[in-house]
Order: C-alpha cells, then sequence, then structure tokens
C-alpha cells in the first residue's frame, strides 16, 4: 500500500488544544496572507513580508507537521526578491481540510482562492 492510502485525516490535538492553535495560526501568520492560490492539491498562501514572518511560519511547519502528518509543507522564495509563498498541500481528500483549518484564518478580503500558479 502507498502512503496515500492508509493517511489518516485528522488532527492529534485535543479540541481544547486545537481550538487554541487556531487563535495561534490567525495571530501568528494567516491574518498576514495577501493572496490564496489554489491548487489541484492544496493551496498556496503569499505574504509580502514573508521574510519578517518566517521564523513564525517555520514554527508554523514544526508544530503542524507534528499534528497534520499527512500535510507537505513547501515554503517558496521567488527569483528577484519575489514575496514569500507557504504551500501546503496533501492527498486529494485533505484539501478541504486545509481550507476549513487553514484558509480560514485568512482575512474574508483575501480568502478567495485566485485559480492561478504559484511559484
Amino acid at each position: 500500500m502507498k502512503g496515500d492510502d492508509v493517511e489518516a485525516l485528522g488532527c492529534l490535538l485535543s479540541e481544547r488544544e486545537l481550538a487554541i492553535r487556531g487563535e495561534q495560526i490567525a495571530e501568528t501568520i494567516f491574518a498576514y496572507v495577501e493572496e490564496v492560490a489554489e491548487f489541484p492539491d492544496g493551496y498556496s498562501y503569499r505574504f509580502d513580508d514573508g521574510l519578517a514572518r518566517l521564523a513564525a511560519i517555520l514554527e508554523f511547519i514544526t508544530v503542524e507537521r507534528r499534528c497534520c502528518p499527512f500535510l507537505t509543507f513547501e515554503v517558496i522564495f521567488p527569483a528577484n526578491n519575489g514575496p514569500l509563498w507557504l504551500r501546503l498541500r496533501g492527498a486529494a481528500w485533505a484539501k478541504a481540510f486545509i481550507a476549513e483549518t487553514f484558509t480560514l484564518h485568512v482575512p474574508p478580503d483575501r480568502r478567495t482562492p485566485v485559480p492561478s500558479p504559484a511559484p
């Protein structure tokens, strides 16, 4: 069996821990997203001030990898000092989880996914 076949969807945090983590996510990272790009296997989040948020983004990845081992995390630094992108991907079923868990914390006026490729 391949990894995608045996992955389980579900956060490993308790309900209380998940609520606290949601607030932390909103405050430290996703409140600063400037654009959301949608992909078949997930979403990318653009940060114009990404370097200023890099430590928080890396901490987010470190924590979420333990909580959500079924997700792939990528940090993209485009050429010519372009804006930093955080990309979250996974199996086809994980896309809805990403939207409900992370995109929900993006300010509403920036939440509409743009179907254009990020770097």
